[in-house]
C-alpha cells in the first residue's frame, strides 16, 4: 500500500479519537443526557458492505442487573434468536425472524468505551471489549432505525436487543437466496410475485399530532394488534420519530419568550427546561400567532403573518425557511406554472388587484381528502376585500417532507359511509384506518380493501382541533414504539 495514504489514514483516525474524546468529556459525568454520538460526527453514507453476509447468532450476554428477571429474559432471547441467522445485503437485513427491507446502512467509527457507555449506559467491559477501536453500522428502513450493529472486527459483531447484547459470528460473505427468501416471508411479501400478503401477525402504530384552537399542541399514541386497539395514550407536546431516534417538537409561551423548540428526546422536564433555556438551544423565536400546520421527519411548517414557512428540525436556531426548489429540485418551475393557472382563473376585482409575484418560500403542507396537498400563496393590494388566496402547487408532496401519505381507501367511497368524515389516515399495512370529524377520531378496520363498518374507538376531540402530524410503524416497529411511548406517556 502506498505509503502516503498509510499516513493519512493514520492521521485521519488520530484526529477523529480526539474529536470524540473531546465531544465526551462534558458530558462523562452526567448519565441522564441521552447522547448521541451521531450528533458530534458527520457520518459518512455506506452500502452493505460492512456488514455484507450471513451472521451465525450464538450467544446473548445480558445487561440487566443481577435479579430474578435475568434468567427469564435470557432465556426469552435465547429461545427466539440463539440458532438462527442475520443476514445483511442491500435487498434485505434480518436478525432471526426480525426483518426489514430495503436497508440503509451508515457507519461511525469510534471507540467501544465511548459508544457503549453513552449509548446503553452500561459498561463496555461487559462484553469483553475495553477501548478499542469500532464500527457502528446503524441499519435503517423506511425511515426509521432497524438496528445498530456493533463490529468489532470482520468476523465478530453484537445487537442490542431487550437489554442485552446477541452475538454475532460471520459465517460467510454471502447471503443464501434460500435464506433470503425466507426472511422476505417473514414480512409478509410475496418474492415470486411482488404481490402483498397480509402479515398472520398485524400491528400497527400511529403517532397523531394535534394542534388545539388555542395553539397548544399534543401527541395521541394508537397501537393496534390484528384489528384490535391494545393502547390508546397521549402527551403534551409533539413526539417525532426520526431516523436518529425520538424527538419532542414544542412551543414555548412565557412572558419573555414565544418558540418552537426541537430536541431529542430527554424523559426529564428539570432537564429539558435547562436545555430550552440555554442561549444556543434549537429554538425558532415566533410571535404569539404563529401556528404549526405540519410536521414530517425532517421538516416543518409555520405559518406567520399570513406567511408560510418551512423550516428544518435539526436547525430552527438558524430561523432560515427552506426553499422549495431546496426540496424539489427537480422542477423548478412548478411554483411559476402553478401560479400561472390560478391567476388565468381570477376575473373581476380579484384579477385587478393580485400581486402576481411568487415566491418559492412561501408552502405549505395541508390535509385534503385523505392527502397531504402542497399550497402555496398570492397577495393583493390592498386595502381589498380579502389579503390573500392559496393555490394548490401540481405535484406530488416530496417524500422528504412527509414519507408516507398513501390511501389505498377511495375518498369517495368513505364519504359514502361515512358521511361526517373530514380526513382519513391509513396504516400502510391496510389494517386499520383513523377517520376525522369535527369532534372525534373514530377507529375501523380494514379487509380487503375495504372499511368493516363497526368501529372500533371513537376519541373526542376539542373544537377546532386539527390533526399535523401523523407517523405510522408497522409489525416489530410497531410494538417497539407501544414500549417507549408506555414509559412517557400517560394513559387517557
Amino acid at each position: 500500500m502506498n505509503n502516503k495514504y498509510v499516513l493519512k489514514a493514520a492521521v485521519y483516525r488520530l484526529l477523529l479519537t480526539i474529536v470524540i474524546s473531546v465531544l465526551y468529556l462534558p458530558l462523562s459525568g452526567c448519565t441522564s443526557i441521552d447522547f448521541d454520538i451521531e450528533e458530534n460526527i458527520n457520518p459518512p453514507e455506506y452500502n452493505s458492505r460492512a456488514v455484507q453476509g450471513t451472521w451465525n447468532i450464538d450467544g446473548f450476554i445480558s445487561a440487566l442487573p443481577e435479579n430474578k428477571n435475568v434468567e427469564i429474559n435470557v432465556e426469552n432471547i435465547k429461545n427466539r434468536y440463539i440458532g438462527q441467522q442475520a443476514i445483511f445485503d442491500n435487498e434485505i437485513g434480518a436478525v432471526g425472524a426480525d426483518t426489514c427491507v430495503n436497508p440503509k446502512y451508515r457507519i461511525i467509527i469510534t471507540t467501544a468505551d465511548t459508544f457503549i457507555q453513552s449509548k446503553y449506559r452500561i459498561d463496555e467491559s461487559d462484553l469483553g471489549l475495553g477501548k478499542q477501536e469500532i464500527s457502528v453500522v446503524t441499519i435503517s428502513s423506511d425511515n426509521q432505525v432497524f438496528y445498530d450493529l456493533i463490529v468489532t472486527d470482520d468476523k465478530k459483531a453484537y445487537v442490542y436487543i431487550d437489554n442485552g447484547f446477541l452475538v454475532l459470528n460471520k459465517a460467510s460473505d454471502h447471503v443464501d437466496e434460500k435464506l433470503k427468501e425466507k426472511s422476505f416471508g417473514n414480512i409478509g411479501s410475496n418474492v415470486n410475485n411482488g404481490q402483498y400478503q397480509e402479515d398472520p401477525l398485524l400491528r400497527s402504530g400511529v403517532l397523531l399530532g394535534i394542534r388545539g384552537a388555542d395553539n397548544t399542541y399534543r401527541t395521541l399514541w394508537i397501537y393496534s394488534k390484528n384489528r384490535e386497539i391494545k393502547t390508546i395514550s397521549s402527551r403534551k407536546q409533539l413526539l417525532v420519530p426520526r431516523t436518529k431516534g425520538f424527538w419532542q417538537v414544542g412551543t414555548i409561551n412565557e412572558i419573555n419568550i414565544n418558540a418552537i423548540y426541537a430536541e431529542p428526546f430527554v424523559d426529564s422536564p428539570l432537564l429539558k427546561e435547562s436545555m430550552l433555556t440555554q442561549p444556543n438551544g434549537n429554538m425558532l423565536r415566533v410571535g404569539t400567532d404563529t401556528k404549526i400546520h405540519f410536521v414530517g421527519n425532517d421538516y416543518i411548517g409555520t405559518e406567520t403573518d399570513d406567511k408560510f414557512q418551512v423550516y428544518s428540525v435539526e436547525n430552527l436556531r438558524e430561523a432560515r425557511n427552506v426553499k422549495f426548489s431546496e426540496i424539489n429540485s427537480d422542477d423548478t418551475q412548478i411554483f411559476q406554472q402553478s401560479a400561472n393557472d390560478f391567476l388565468a382563473a381570477l376575473k373581476g376585482d380579484e384579477a385587478k388587484n393580485v400581486i402576481t409575484g411568487v415566491n418559492d418560500h412561501n408552502y405549505m403542507l395541508m390535509r385534503r381528502n385523505g392527502h397531504w396537498i402542497i399550497k402555496s400563496r398570492l397577495y393583493f393590494k390592498q386595502p381589498f376585500k380579502k389579503k390573500y388566496q392559496d393555490f394548490d402547487l401540481k405535484l406530488m408532496v416530496p417524500s422528504k417532507l412527509i414519507h408516507y401519505d398513501e390511501m389505498e381507501l377511495q375518498w369517495n367511497e368513505i364519504k359514502s359511509k361515512q358521511p361526517w368524515a373530514t380526513d382519513a389516515f391509513m396504516s400502510p399495512n391496510k389494517e386499520i384506518v383513523v377517520l376525522a370529524s369535527e369532534n372525534s377520531l373514530s377507529i375501523y378496520s380494514v379487509q380487503k380493501s375495504s372499511i368493516v363498518n363497526k368501529q372500533l374507538q371513537k376519541i373526542p376531540l376539542s373544537k377546532g382541533d386539527k390533526v399535523i402530524m401523523a407517523e405510522w410503524s408497522i409489525g416489530r416497529y410497531a410494538d417497539i414504539w407501544d414500549k417507549f411511548v408506555a414509559k412517557i406517556f400517560r394513559n387517557d
